[in-house]
């Protein structure tokens, strides 16, 4: 069984961008100036030029659960990523990086656009980003399996996505939950698998 330095090492982007997480994370949580400063707003990025909050937007959450629940599914599945195009491509980690922050930012960018004149609207935290390195693994390597669930058993990667699309879905629909932002979820996706089309297209 693998100890947690081997864990760590086989993916050392994925475990950069968790730490960068927790930090900037915790930070916002101990200081509301910060949060309100580095959250995803249209309308101050359209308005007042704060183009920070793109980049920023992706390492903040809204409380310690947001946090930890995004952080165990960005160490364990964006991790298995990594180490996968790590086994395979010569800059593995840096293809990995790639479609990282390619869905990160299509998300962010155009959940942008489309609030601009929204005051209202504002978003934080890393799964849209998850679910676009989901959505580019599913196209990799769509029979890997992801997870395991108590009943049905094993759950391959060209069900994983979907199956954390819907359970979003249900979640937004039974609990009201207006911070949960499926319009970002969905173009970063979008982000991870026109990443991944391209790659497999023009750059093998």
């Amino acid at each position: 069984m693998p100890d947690l330095f081997s864990i760590v090492a086989s993916r050392p982007v994925t475990t950069g961008i968790t730490l960068l997480n927790f930090t900037m994370s915790i930070a916002a949580m101990l200081r509301q100036g910060l949060y309100h400063k580095w959250i995803l707003h249209p309308y101050s990025i359209v308005r007042k030029k704060e183009f920070l909050r793109l980049i920023t937007s992706d390492f903040i959450h809204n409380d310690p659960i947001h946090l930890l629940i995004n952080s165990v599914m960005l160490f364990f599945i964006c991790g298995e990523l990594e180490k996968f195009l790590d086994g395979r491509y010569a800059l593995g980690s840096l293809i990995f990086l790639g479609i990282y922050l390619i869905s990160h930012l299509t998300g962010a960018t155009m959940a942008t656009w489309s609030n601009r004149k929204d005051f209202e609207y504002s978003s934080a935290g890393a799964s849209g980003s998850i679910l676009g390195c989901m959505m580019s693994f599913m196209i990799f390597a769509p029979h890997f399996v992801a997870f395991y669930l108590p009943v049905a058993g094993k759950v391959e990667n060209e069900f994983a996505a979907l199956l954390v699309i819907v359970g979003l879905l249900i979640y937004k629909w039974r609990s009201g939950n207006e911070l949960l932002d499926n319009e970002l979820h969905f173009f970063s996706a979008l982000g991870g698998v026109s990443f991944t089309l391209i790659f497999y297209l023009f750059l093998l």
